[in-house]
């Protein structure tokens, strides 16, 4: 029975640890984007206003498939870098379904911006 364990050679720890801030950057994005989601559903539902706002729940609902993204991306991103630490192979670049991802998320949070100005005029 082989150990778990990976020698703490070089900058063994150090990746780790950038490994563990990574994703849990994924997430603290993924609870903002839920928390625009909610926000636009809340505004929608609770709030009187003169003109209705028409974009209110596909809106949301588009901000929480990026949240769920977002999580996606962070966890294949972690596990994938998880397992080059421990066949120590180099594993700084991005991977291209990470980078997709992450992209469809950025996206997101660009037409979202541009959704907003546009409605407020």
């Amino acid at each position: 029975m082989g150990s778990n364990m990976v020698p703490n050679t070089g900058s063994t720890a150090r990746d780790f640890c950038m490994l563990e801030r990574n994703i849990l950057s994924h997430f603290k994005l993924a609870l903002l984007l839920s928390l625009m989601s909610s926000s636009f559903l809340l505004h929608v539902r609770l709030v009187p206003v003169e003109h209705e706002s028409k974009g209110g729940v596909p809106l949301a609902s588009v901000e929480f498939a990026a949240a769920m993204l977002a999580i996606v991306a962070g966890i294949w991103e972690y596990y994938s870098g998880y397992a080059d630490l421990r066949q120590t192979r180099a594993f700084l670049a991005a991977t291209k379904p990470h980078l997709i991802l992450m992209s469809v998320v950025a996206g997101v949070v660009f037409g979202t911006c541009i959704v907003l100005v546009v409605q407020d005029q």
